[in-house]
């Protein structure tokens, strides 16, 4: 998207934590946290925006979750026809 840049990696704690930096330039001190833990077999993913200074107002994080999860999972979903 025109609003976003690649995030860079900022902190790893292999394998169960990485820091990403902030997807977008208008909140560049932001961080998105990624935390994998082991369950039932397989693993659970908790991401998290950490955001620096005032939170986002709900429209902003409204769309930080829509991108969050179009990246991550967007592919997957796919692969099922959705």
């Amino acid at each position: 998207m025109s609003d976003e840049r690649p995030p860079r990696v900022i902190q790893s704690e292999n394998p169960s934590r990485v820091v990403w930096s902030s997807l977008w330039p208008t909140r560049p001190e932001d961080q998105i946290i990624f935390e994998l833990s082991p369950e039932d077999g397989g693993s659970s993913l908790r991401f998290r925006l950490l955001a620096a200074g005032d939170p986002p107002d709900d429209s902003k994080t409204g769309h930080i979750r829509k991108r969050i999860n179009h990246l991550l999972f967007a592919d997957l979903r796919f692969t099922y026809g959705q």
